[in-house]
């Protein structure tokens, strides 16, 4: 009797007000492991402390509390704050109100504005594009980089120094030309971005071409060439296409390896120089 009193005297000062088993939840029940366990005499209860016989609490429903006309839920149950958009709410309103902007501010806005791709939560700058309207080339390319999340400018960095390096042998200044990243945000990590971030952000790279109105379109890098001409594309190497879109006239594009692919190997730049090449020849010919 004394052991029993001991152990209620433990409990109490634990703060053990009820029992939530006969045996702990670490040890199986006697018939799942061949052990007779020997059954403990039960104390009387009615001596002891009021504290140590009380019923359990009853887990009440969650319910709602009204506060100055607002349904309120409980914290638990209640929706966080930014919950996800529908996926088809969020690409029409993508293309709504990027097809409203006017200008590359007012572009840039928009994407700053669009609350339905999570990678706009996650980046840390928005990286818009940039350069003359009607400019001889729009060079589009990869996602953002970390250099280019940091200073929110595409082309930026290693980028930057991978390009400057592939246009240094030819007469095109760098002011020139307009630049675009293929998504305006930086997946997590760098991370390829997924097949629906792809098609969120389109509606804004489209937005971007019409503004720029570039005579001839350079996809840098395998991103930027599935985004504009689907992910089931494989362009024939050193060939232009044609892009088209409604209201527009057909563009050259031409796709080509990333500025990074430079130092890759020997048949990597080899392959970028021909294609600049071309690109040369079909600006000289006003093609």
């Amino acid at each position: 009797m004394e052991a029993h009193l001991s152990l209620l005297r433990l409990y109490t000062e634990w703060g053990v007000d009820f029992a939530m088993a006969d045996l702990p939840r670490a040890v199986r029940a006697p018939q799942e492991t061949g052990l007779r366990l020997p059954r403990l005499p039960q104390p009387d209860t009615a001596s002891l402390p009021t504290a140590l016989h009380r019923s359990p609490p009853v887990p009440r429903a969650p319910h709602s509390q009204a506060s100055g006309g607002t349904t309120r839920l409980p914290a638990r149950a209640r929706a966080p704050a930014g919950a996800p958009i529908p996926i088809g709410d969020s690409l029409e309103q993508a293309r709504q109100i990027a097809a409203k902007a006017d200008t590359l501010e007012a572009l840039l806005a928009a994407m700053n504005s669009f609350d339905g791709c999570p990678l706009r939560t996650t980046a840390t700058h928005t990286v818009p594009p940039r350069g003359p309207l009607n400019a001889p080339l729009l060079f589009i390319g990869d996602a953002p980089d970390a250099d280019e999340d940091r200073s929110g400018q595409v082309f930026s960095g290693r980028c930057g120094a991978a390009l400057d390096e592939m246009l240094a042998p030819l007469p095109l200044a760098r002011d020139t030309l307009a630049l675009a990243p293929a998504l305006p945000w930086r997946p997590p990590g760098g991370r390829p971005p997924s097949d629906l971030e792809q098609r969120l952000c389109r509606p804004f790279l489209e937005r971007a071409i019409t503004l720029l109105a570039p005579r001839h379109i350079i996809l840098c890098g395998r991103l930027a060439t599935h985004m504009l001409l689907g992910p089931e594309t494989v362009p024939p190497r050193r060939q232009w296409l044609s892009f088209e879109q409604p209201g527009q006239p057909a563009r050259p594009v031409l796709a080509m390896r990333h500025p990074l692919q430079l130092q890759a190997s020997a048949t990597a730049r080899r392959e970028i120089w021909q294609a600049l090449m071309m690109v040369m020849q079909s600006l000289h010919t006003g093609g």
